[in-house]
């Protein structure tokens, strides 16, 4: 059994010049280990389908169709049990850092609550594997800093704080939704090394969404070509480069 299977995904949104479709009839599967980019121009359908998967689209948004994880459907599945699922076995890395960390918490507590709370871990027990996880993903002096602040870091910092938030529960599932586009092209290398080096370590199936065709050329197995809220091309990222169809 595929790890995730979205099969006919389409995706309405409720707005004031009525029924707009952000996106139709999107089918992929991803087993475990597997890496896949979504790559599109802006407005295609990229973060809505991300969002989808996670269960955070608005409340204006309407779904149809089907994402199966692990064998479990999360179309229409209660929001509690979404908030079980979300940070354990799914998670995300936002594109821009500053409004996936909370101001007014400390780094260290917001890497360590997904522990204690998905995983019920005590305090002491959460701090000390944060702590790991902060030095895996590269804050030098993650003791010192571990009460620190989002704003007493730097950008590719912050995002790599980000990293260690998703990644503390061992999810089966890595969504990264453009996690490079605020950063320099050194740190963007960097964090993308990062990502795939934690995703080989851990086993975890890659979905990486970008704009950028080098970004998804360099680091995927196979890639998804969004138009319009559709899926225009597919396949085996080195055969989607040698043989494009669609203009973008």
């Amino acid at each position: 059994m595929a790890l995730l299977v979205v099969k006919d995904l389409s995706i309405h949104l409720h707005t004031r010049r009525g029924l707009v479709r952000a996106v139709h009839d999107v089918n992929f599967s991803l087993e475990r280990g597997d890496t896949m980019g979504l790559v599109g121009e802006s407005g295609c359908g990229k973060s809505i389908t991300a969002l989808a998967l996670m269960g955070l689209l608005p409340e204006q948004a309407s779904v149809s169709g089907s994402i199966c994880l692990n064998g479990q459907e999360l179309v229409g599945l209660p929001d509690a049990e979404l908030c079980q699922l979300r940070g354990n076995r799914v998670a995300m890395v936002f594109q821009e850092p500053m409004t996936a960390l909370n101001p007014v918490h400390s780094v260290g507590h917001q890497v360590a609550e997904p522990l204690q709370l998905h995983q019920g871990l005590s305090r002491s027990s959460a701090k000390a594997q944060a702590l790991r996880l902060l030095e895996r993903v590269g804050i030098a002096d993650a003791g010192r800093r571990f009460d620190a602040y989002p704003h007493q870091f730097s950008g590719g910092q912050r995002q790599r704080i980000t990293i260690a938030m998703a990644l503390a529960c061992g999810p089966d599932l890595l969504i990264a939704d453009e996690p490079t586009t605020a950063l320099d092209v050194t740190l963007q290398k960097q964090i993308l090394d990062l990502i795939r080096d934690l995703v080989q370590e851990r086993g975890m199936a890659l979905l990486l969404i970008s704009h950028d065709l080098g970004v998804v050329a360099q680091n995927v197995a196979r890639m998804l070509v969004m138009y319009g809220g559709c899926v225009v091309e597919s396949g085996p990222t080195q055969n989607v480069f040698a043989h494009m169809v669609h203009p973008y």
